[in-house]
C-alpha cells in the first residue's frame, strides 16, 4: 500500500563540495552525502513526482556534485528505488505497524485501526497521498525496478493486513487483505482532493466485512 511518511525537511541540506573533494571524501563524508541526497530525493519525490524532478534538481537541493550522485547511485531509477525502500522504512515499519499496535488490541480491532491511522495521517498538513501508487501509475513497464519496489511496497502493506486476517480467522485472509486495501487505496485518493472523512467512511464497510466474518471488532 502505500504512502508517505512526514520528512523531517530540518535534516535537509548540507555543505556544497568541490568535485575534487569528492573523490577524496572519506567514508563516513561520503555516507552523509548518500543520506543527504536520499532525502533529498525522498522530500521532491513527496511533493512532486518520480518524472517531473530530475538529477539536476536533485544534486542541487542536496548541494553535492553530479558525480557523488552517480558515485552512490547508478541511474536516477537506483536512487527512487532506494527513496521507495526507505519509505516503506520510515512510514510502513516506523510508523503504520507501530499505529496499527496503538490503535486496537484484538486482530478485528487492529484492522480498523488501520483507518483510524489513516484518519489521523490525512488531516496532517503534509500530507501529500500514497507515494508507492504514484510511483506505480508513472512506470507502467513491468521490468522496470522502481515499479518493481512500488509493488513491492504495497505488498508489504497487504501482508499486514493478511497477517491480522489470519489471527482473526478469516476464512480467506487473502481476498480479505485485498478487499481492505482497495479500500485504503479508494480512501488515500479521496483525501487527496478534500475528502478528508474518506477513512472514516471506508472504515464503516470495513467493519461489515470483519462483522460478515464474525470477528470482533472491539479491543
Amino acid at each position: 500500500m502505500t504512502f508517505f511518511h512526514p520528512v523531517d525537511h530540518d535534516q535537509i541540506g548540507g555543505v556544497a563540495m568541490a568535485i575534487r573533494h569528492d573523490k577524496r571524501r572519506a567514508p563516513a563524508e561520503s555516507g552523509a552525502a548518500r543520506d543527504r541526497l536520499l532525502r533529498t530525493a525522498y522530500a521532491l519525490f513527496h511533493r512532486n513526482s518520480l518524472s517531473t524532478v530530475g538529477v539536476d534538481r536533485i544534486v542541487a537541493e542536496a548541494d553535492v556534485a553530479k558525480t557523488t550522485l552517480y558515485r552512490h547511485f547508478s541511474s536516477k531509477d537506483a536512487l527512487a528505488v532506494s527513496v521507495l525502500r526507505h519509505h516503506e522504512d520510515v512510514w510502513t515499519r516506523d510508523w503504520l505497524e507501530r499505529a496499527i499496535k496503538r490503535h486496537g488490541e484484538t486482530a478485528g480491532a487492529r484492522v480498523l485501526g488501520i483507518f483510524d491511522a489513516f484518519d489521523e495521517w490525512f488531516r496532517r498538513e503534509d500530507y501529500e497521498g500514497c507515494l508507492f501508487a504514484r510511483a506505480l501509475l508513472e512506470t507502467r513497464d513491468p521490468a522496470n525496478p522502481v515499479r518493481a519496489a512500488a509493488a513491492a511496497g504495497l505488498e508489504h502493506v497487504r501482508a499486514l493486513i493478511r497477517g491480522l486476517a489470519e489471527n482473526a480467522g478469516v476464512h480467506d485472509p487473502d481476498a480479505f487483505a485485498l478487499q481492505i486495501q482497495m479500500l485504503l487505496l479508494g480512501a488515500t485518493v479521496a483525501a487527496v482532493y478534500g475528502d478528508l472523512d474518506a477513512a472514516r467512511q471506508a472504515r464503516d464497510v470495513a467493519r461489515l466485512l470483519l462483522e460478515r466474518e464474525g470477528v470482533r471488532t472491539e479491543s
